[in-house]
């Protein structure tokens, strides 16, 4: 017997070996099936057919619907590429940008902006004031089922903004008159649906 051309250690009968169709089939079979994504009902049948499972070895269990890979201590979800940037805000006049931040990681999306405000001061009256868009978030950084409510701060005063399915960014209330050449710390997380 020898293996196979790609080191999975998959057996392959030789010439030399007896004939054997079962045992060639099931040789195959078996070291297929243990480096590919494997099929159970449930954790507890997965326990109780694979007994000594092997670093790597992959799983979908079919009650959950969810993938597990054997890490050699124990079977976990994996986790999905972080994906990040730092470009591609727009910003509304009346405002500029000092940095920008967005982090996703499967259907989890996180946005931090810094900005300064550079237009005249936006008036509070009582905690409110007029609804002022102050930048655009970039296409695939955006919420996909609503708009999503989130805060701001200044240090000193703090509020309200929103992001709607389109990136706009508005701000919508706030503890005090935001002041030219005020910077505002804005940060959102929401889950992308779609």
């Amino acid at each position: 017997m020898s293996t196979d051309d790609y080191g999975q250690g998959v057996t392959i009968a030789s010439l030399a070996d007896a004939p054997n169709a079962e045992l060639l089939a099931k040789n195959i079979a078996n070291g297929i099936a243990q480096r590919s994504v494997m099929r159970f009902a449930s954790s507890s049948a997965r326990s109780a057919t694979l007994t000594t499972p092997v670093d790597g070895m992959a799983t979908w269990l079919q009650d959950v619907d969810r993938l597990e890979v054997y890490t050699g201590s124990g079977w976990v979800t994996p986790q999905p590429s972080l994906s990040s940037t730092t470009s591609g805000l727009s910003v509304a006049s009346g405002f500029s940008l000092l940095d920008f931040f967005g982090f996703r990681q499967g259907r989890s999306v996180t946005i931090d902006i810094y900005l300064t405000r550079t237009g005249s001061n936006i008036v509070s009256n009582g905690g409110n004031i007029a609804d002022t868009v102050c930048c655009t978030l970039p296409s695939g950084w955006r919420p996909t089922h609503d708009t999503v409510t989130s805060c701001f701060d200044t240090g000193v005063v703090h509020g309200g903004w929103v992001v709607g399915t389109d990136g706009i960014c508005t701000l919508r209330t706030s503890s005090e008159d935001i002041a030219n050449a005020t910077n505002l710390r804005l940060h959102v997380g929401f889950l992308i649906t779609t």
